[in-house]
């Protein structure tokens, strides 16, 4: 059975980090697509939906639901606020 594309979407303001945590490294891509924000983390087989980065709260709660590690995803939502502010800081400091 062949596969068939239906439509194609670009996906805007992807970003990728690496963060080394307790002796593990995960490398975390986040960014938006045709119906929202998602966050992954590929070398782990992650990947949710997720909401703007600047919603730490909401993000830190979907990536509680996958991630088993009791501080992880709080921090990883909070470090993915955080790169996210400095792109943009660095962005209107550029214009």
């Amino acid at each position: 059975m062949k596969c068939m594309f239906r439509k194609t979407y670009e996906v805007s303001n992807a970003q990728e980090i690496s963060i080394d945590w307790n002796g593990y490294n995960f490398l975390i891509i986040y960014g938006l697509h045709k119906n929202g924000w998602f966050i992954a983390i590929p070398n782990w087989n992650i990947c949710t939906e997720a909401s703007e980065p600047s919603d730490i709260f909401y993000n830190t709660k979907k990536l509680s639901e996958i991630i088993l590690f009791n501080d992880a995803p709080g921090m990883f939502a909070r470090a993915i606020y955080e790169h996210w502010s400095e792109i943009n800081e660095k962005d209107s400091k550029d214009n």
